[in-house]
């Protein structure tokens, strides 16, 4: 597997190309599996694909982006028959370890004869080496990574633990699992939007899965606007202090403390994450159903994906709900 020479040949097929999209050729072609090494036109981004039938993916938990890697899928064909699982180098600094990840995750997707163990195996490879990547770096969480995080934190304690329980908010807590919300639990889904700026008038969506949810699960959306100042309100750790108390009493500490490493949080952390506090200026919860604004994966054209956007709050009033219907919503879970 002489990678070094096929990133050769792909950039020869980049010059030659033009336009945008994509050029790959495959690795290992008397290989198990489907693997492919690509490069993305214009950005020049690496890649490594790995192609498998869709059913191969039924329960895998897609680990959330980190450290330079984006990991996503692109579904093929209609009925969809086929997913490549894309992982992308988004740090040009990084390609060297980039060779040494590929060449492992490729190794372990192939050995089982089974497609689904050799997938499994690859997404729990990969973040093992997440894992490490994290606690190597030098440089932390981003202030914009522990915002987020301080948001989803602050609703599993003010919100979720009143009306279910610290252990089941902390087991609803899936964002830093890879799922397409940051809380999950059967019936009701929620995602957490976090903002320090003066106003929340436009909310980030990720993806089109990511306001996307069958037809019997309620989705809520939260819009969590605060105020960061140094030296007043509440750190990140004193947030994390606090859960990991509840967490104890209740007996799910083990479970919180694999979910923080995961979001890449680590008490360790070479640099702390600061004196920086939050206070909450408002909290606004909507409920995404029928006339909400948004994008989902029926919406777009076939070829189109991982597509970004912004949502206007003042869209989304009509959709608007009481500390009343919250509460009830989530009291109502089975």
């Amino acid at each position: 597997m002489n990678l070094a020479e096929t990133w050769g040949y792909l950039e020869g097929d980049v010059s030659a190309a033009g336009g945008a999209g994509r050029v790959q050729r495959r690795i290992l072609p008397r290989g198990r599996r489907n693997v492919f090494l690509a490069l993305e036109v214009p950005t020049g981004n690496r890649m490594m694909i790995l192609r498998v039938s869709s059913g191969s993916l039924v329960g895998v938990h897609v680990p959330p982006d980190s450290g330079g890697l984006v990991l996503r899928l692109s579904h093929r064909g209609d009925p969809v028959a086929e997913t490549d699982v894309e992982l992308v180098l988004t740090d040009v600094q990084h390609r060297d370890i980039f060779d040494l990840l590929v060449r492992d995750l490729v190794e372990v997707a192939e050995q089982p004869e089974d497609e689904v163990v050799g997938v499994a195996q690859l997404v729990a490879r990969l973040s093992d080496w997440q894992q490490l990547l994290r606690r190597l770096s030098p440089r932390g969480m981003s202030a914009e990574a522990q915002l987020g995080l301080w948001g989803e934190l602050l609703v599993m304690r003010e919100v979720l633990a009143p009306a279910m329980g610290i252990d089941e908010a902390v087991s609803a807590w899936r964002g830093p699992m890879g799922a397409d919300q940051d809380f999950q639990m059967g019936a009701v889904c929620m995602e957490v939007k976090t903002s320090a700026a003066h106003g929340l008038d436009r909310i980030p969506i990720a993806s089109e899965r990511q306001l996307e949810v069958p037809e019997d699960v309620a989705l809520v959306l939260v819009g969590l606007s605060v105020d960061a100042r140094i030296g007043y309100g509440e750190t990140l750790e004193d947030m994390v202090r606090a859960l990991r108390s509840a967490a104890a009493a209740a007996g799910c500490l083990s479970v919180l403390d694999d979910r923080l490493e995961s979001s890449g949080y680590s008490a360790d952390d070479a640099h702390p994450h600061g004196e920086m506090g939050y206070s909450v200026r408002s909290l606004v919860p909507c409920l995404v159903g029928t006339g909400f604004p948004r994008l989902v994966s029926a919406d777009l054209p076939v070829g189109v994906a991982d597509v970004r956007y912004r949502i206007s709050l003042a869209s989304c009033r009509p959709h608007m709900m009481s500390e009343q219907d919250l509460t009830q919503l989530l009291g109502d879970i089975p």
